[in-house]
């Protein structure tokens, strides 16, 4: 009876987280107070807006959880909203809590009788564990995004000091070196300087905004280095040049380092086969060997 009451509680929460998302299916009014915090966000910050999908609509209430974290960089590095998310990460515990129940009633059709304590426990644990996978899938999107970002700005940073020793001006050199490139991570600048342009902004400004968002230290640079010429009319080419070689550099040795780490992490596999190999050639003879003393 004990088990069975379990089981009508797991299926009734079951029902109610389904009878939640179903409701989140119906599109919501828009938030007058998130299109207005849009409309005045600073020059540049082109910030992820929600789709209007299933997933966004059900995370919107998740938002504002307390105790809760964002990691609003690293969602931004990869594109993807806060609602969006949220709502993975509900539907991760969701998927956790029921898993355990289930896994119970099918093993009860089979004639045995798990104690109650230890579904409950599993259920807790893997919903727990399951409530924080989408952080840690995140984290290494994230760092993929990173690297491939800065590998832009490098790129961008020579298209910019070529633009320059090609006698055009700070803000048109950057303008122009953002369409030679047709990668999204270059639309992403020219969407910046774009924003800055309609807010009357040099577009360092833009790349500036862009760059607190995302957490880039190598394009607030690029920014700064621009935002000198404008306004001092230095000549920037040689630092141009110099802060694309130091970015080269810096991604060279986190490369090398990241090789580092894997080489070691394929001696285990290796120094496993090589024991084992050992174990089943000695073992014979070692068998043979205690076999014929005993004898």
């Amino acid at each position: 009876m004990t088990e069975l009451t379990w089981l009508i509680v797991a299926g009734a929460v079951v029902g109610l987280g389904l009878a939640l998302m179903i409701s989140q299916l119906r599109p919501a009014p828009p938030d007058l107070g998130t299109v207005l915090e849009r409309m005045q966000a600073p020059s540049g910050v082109a910030r992820p807006v929600a789709d209007g999908g299933f997933l966004d609509r059900l995370g919107m209430p998740l938002v504002g959880l307390p105790g809760v974290r964002i990691p609003h960089q690293q969602l931004a590095l990869t594109g993807r909203t806060a609602n969006r998310f949220m709502a993975t990460k509900a539907l991760c515990t969701l998927i956790g809590l029921a898993f355990p129940p289930y896994v119970q009633l099918f093993v009860v059709l089979f004639g045995l009788h798990p104690p109650l304590l230890l579904s409950v426990g599993g259920a807790l644990a893997l919903a727990a564990l399951l409530w924080f996978l989408p952080d840690w899938t995140l984290k290494g999107q994230a760092e993929e995004a990173r690297t491939e970002y800065l590998h832009a700005i490098s790129a961008y940073l020579e298209l910019v000091a070529m633009e320059r020793a090609a006698d055009h001006g700070p803000a048109e050199s950057l303008r122009r070196a953002a369409t030679v490139g047709r990668s999204p991570v270059f639309r992403q600048f020219a969407a910046a300087m774009e924003s800055a342009a309609l807010d009357r902004q040099p577009p360092w400004v833009g790349l500036t905004a862009l760059g607190e968002r995302l957490g880039l230290t190598a394009l607030t640079d690029l920014a700064d280095i621009m935002q000198v010429s404008g306004t001092d009319g230095a000549s920037i080419y040689t630092a141009l040049r110099a802060r694309a070689h130091n970015l080269r550099s810096e991604l060279l040795s986190a490369d090398q380092a990241r090789a580092t780490v894997e080489s070691e992490r394929m001696v285990i596999p290796g120094t496993v086969l090589v024991l084992l190999m050992t174990v089943l050639i000695a073992y014979p003879a070692v068998t043979e060997m205690f076999g014929g003393g005993g004898i």
